[in-house]
């Protein structure tokens, strides 16, 4: 018999939460076969089956949390006796719809639940309540085998009301992603929501976000430096290169090659030394809809503009379908942070722990400005650096960001 068990994602992570089952008890399943989608805190990502046999006891429901190393499931090998086959669990109470809610027969309830659990792991779809009348529907389209769909695709088209089976995708090898499930939503034309007073319930990563910003926010001692550079150049420069790039990339860039000339400022505090890193890892921080996650770019100092920016797209597209692993968004030694996008002037960052600053990054926009006493227009970016003043202080985090504003306004360097 093998078992199916809570997995540890990163150091930060205690429990997971079971989203949904594919399988019930009593099933059949192949090695490598999903079983059941789960969600840590940074990530969501189905569970397989290590060998070929039969389902056995489901030991979580859905939307249940389970510590790590927690058993989810059993697995029973060729030879051993099955149990009976069971219905799945039942979602959690907070989850069951109201029509569902009001079906008083238990044998009718397990019934429907039953024949729901069924049609989801046929279709991948949501699950369908039988207890109304159904409408008729156009006849979905065949697909050969599983239909492949990220969880975040998933989510989404539960919460929208969107078949799959109907969502054609355009991720890798047809896999359908969230901008697949947007496209097939409503028009907002053809519904007018109400607002509606309602609890959601913290998400693993949400969880997270508050225990680590309380870490933050309290403990350390923070202080803030802000620096308005000339980006002039830096944007004609990067009108002239035909991959796609943008602002950030070669932010990234300018920071990785600073933290070379000041490792004071790539370190960590601890109780008992302050560690400088011989590597720069640089998180960028990426919103996804359940909060912000910062994958990491690695050697970000070895790597040129064209590289950064593929690494970035390619975590950030991985980010927001919450399949990033742990090595994509752990072990930062700095972090950026850019709502320039947004049209963010200048704000401050909260210090990502163990880092000991972070970067908060504005919008770049034409400014009017006096260069050799004469008004002219330049394109202009303010930066703020939130420094640990226990590792960093005032002087050394303007130098920091004084070697920064050499490599933004003269970025021919970030080439060589």
């Amino acid at each position: 018999m093998a078992e199916i068990i809570m997995p540890k994602m990163g150091d930060a992570m205690t429990e997971g939460k079971v989203v949904r089952w594919y399988k019930k008890a009593g099933d059949a399943v192949k090695k490598g076969e999903p079983v059941l989608e789960i969600e840590t805190d940074k990530v969501n990502l189905d569970l397989e089956a290590e060998q070929d046999g039969t389902v056995g006891e489901l030991t979580a429901q859905e939307g249940q949390m389970v510590p790590v190393g927690g058993r989810l499931a059993t697995i029973l090998g060729a030879g051993e006796k099955a149990p009976a086959p069971a219905p799945a669990p039942a979602p959690a109470p907070a989850a069951v719809p109201e029509q569902q809610r009001r079906v008083t027969d238990k044998k009718d309830s397990v019934k429907h639940t039953t024949g729901e659990y069924a049609e989801a792991i046929e279709t991948k779809g949501p699950r369908r309540d039988r207890t109304q009348v159904a409408e008729p529907t156009p006849a979905p389209q065949k697909t050969e085998g599983r239909q492949r769909s990220s969880p975040l695709a998933r989510r989404m088209a539960r919460d929208l009301g969107v078949d799959l089976q109907g969502v054609q995708g355009s991720g890798p090898g047809g896999r359908i992603v969230a901008k697949d499930i947007q496209k097939g939503a409503p028009t907002a034309a053809a519904a007018t929501p109400a607002l509606e007073e309602k609890s959601i319930p913290l998400s693993a990563m949400r969880r997270t976000i508050a225990k680590r910003l309380a870490e933050s926010i309290g403990p350390i001692p923070h202080f803030f430096l802000t620096a308005d550079y000339d980006v002039t150049n830096l944007l004609s420069l990067r009108g002239q290169i035909e991959e796609k790039t943008s602002v950030n990339d070669f932010v990234i860039r300018a920071v990785a090659l600073a933290l070379r000339k000041h490792p004071n400022v790539n370190a960590s505090w601890g109780d008992e030394a302050i560690t400088q890193h011989g590597q720069i890892h640089i998180g960028v921080a990426v919103s996804t809809p359940e909060g912000l996650i910062t994958p990491v770019v690695r050697d970000a100092d070895r790597k040129s503009v064209l590289q950064i920016a593929q690494d970035v797209r390619a975590l950030a597209e991985k980010a927001k379908n919450r399949k990033l692993m742990p090595n994509e968004y752990q072990g930062s030694t700095f972090t950026i942070s850019n709502l320039g996008a947004w049209g963010i002037e200048e704000f401050t960052a909260i210090i990502n722990p163990p880092n000991v600053a972070i970067l908060a990054v504005g919008a770049a926009e034409a400014r009017p400005v006096v260069v050799e006493r004469q008004i002219v227009v330049r394109d202009r970016m303010k930066v703020t650096m939130s420094c640990d003043h226990r590792v960093v202080d005032g002087a050394a985090g303007a130098d920091f960001l004084k070697t920064l504003r050499q490599l933004i306004e003269q970025p021919v360097r970030l080439f060589l």
